[in-house]
């Protein structure tokens, strides 16, 4: 029955075949959870078994398009047909399920702590955080840190905070905790509109759209965040909510540096322990390169003219040695 092969109802069944086929694929896909902690490959990897499983349902309708009957793939084009109906109807309605918890999470955790604040109001009550401003950081020490966390406010709204995470799942299988809310100033800019009462972070300063996170851990999709820099409190971020600058980069993008100690710590010619000292007195230091536990900095003056050049020891046991001013 070659010649049935190249009828109208034998192209309907391959199409419906490879349809029909493609959900089944999908479907065994999310049984045996292919996808599982497999990141923004995840997609990939499940939509590969729906096309796999499409293939194999397109020889399958060839042979019966070759070996059967016209009244055979009569009936089996309307099973096909039923069958896409019944698995559009059930991932539709998967889908209205995740997008109305979705929903549910997200207003619940948009509901402010506080009355709504405003950092250009100094009439309403403010967290910790909304005073501090301070443009040096000073390390305390107290912990060690892989570098500073800045989320995107241009592009997220709000910013989640979570907590007892299952490193074992997805972003989206985990509901946040807590958040911050943004909202744009009239000229330009943001203001933080609701926030934790707790939170104290390492830098705000939002008239230079500032607002800095020391990081502490690092998985595959969240970033471990100093939410309290006195208490030390920590909370966990999306990776995607912002940018992630490890203490080198950080360090390269700052105005300048100045020693936690300048009594005891020295300028080398050479990034060597036992090198020369360089003994050019200065008031602050620029980076300029970073080589592992060493910073090459400009030796600057009090009216920041170069007076020098030299190597400085910047970290210890992932604790900066240094302080750092973001602004002049």
């Amino acid at each position: 029955m070659a010649h049935q092969m190249v009828k109208p109802y034998s192209f309907l069944l391959y199409f419906l075949t490879l349809i029909t086929f493609f959900f089944i694929g999908l479907t065994y896909a999310g049984i045996v959870e292919a996808g599982k902690n497999q990141g923004l490959a995840g997609g990939a990897i499940v939509f590969g078994y729906g096309v796999i499983a499409a293939g194999i349902g397109l020889l399958i309708s060839l042979f019966i398009a070759y070996k059967t009957n016209r009244k055979l793939i009569f009936r089996l084009n309307i099973i096909l047909a039923i069958s896409i109906a019944s698995f559009y109807l059930y991932y539709h309605l998967k889908y209205l399920e995740r997008q109305k918890a979705k929903e549910q999470e997200q207003q619940k955790t948009e509901q402010p702590k506080q009355p709504t604040q405003s950092v250009d109001s100094p009439l309403e009550t403010k967290p910790t955080a909304m005073l501090y401003t301070n443009e040096k950081h000073l390390q305390t020490n107290k912990t060690s840190s892989l570098g500073m966390f800045s989320p995107n406010m241009y592009e997220n709204k709000t910013l989640y905070f979570y907590g007892n995470l299952n490193l074992e799942k997805s972003l989206m299988d985990h509901s946040p905790n807590d958040s911050i809310t943004f909202k744009r100033k009239e000229h330009g800019g943001f203001n933080i509109a609701t926030a934790p009462p707790y939170l104290v972070p390492d830098h705000l300063k939002l008239d230079y759209d500032m607002l800095y996170f020391k990081v502490v851990s690092v998985t595959e999709e969240f970033l471990e965040v100093v939410v309290n820099t006195t208490s030390q409190q920590t909370a966990f971020v999306s990776k995607r909510a912002g940018t992630l600058q490890y203490w080198p980069d950080f360090l390269l993008g700052i105005h300048s540096v100045e020693f936690i100690n300048p009594e005891t710590q020295k300028v080398f010619v050479k990034p060597l322990s036992h090198a020369g000292i360089v003994n050019t007195s200065c008031s602050f230091m620029r980076p300029l390169k970073v080589k592992q536990d060493w910073m090459y900095v400009l030796l600057l003056n009090d009216s920041f003219d170069t007076v020098g050049k030299g190597w400085i020891k910047w970290i210890k046991d992932g604790k900066l040695l240094i302080t750092y001013s973001l602004l002049s």
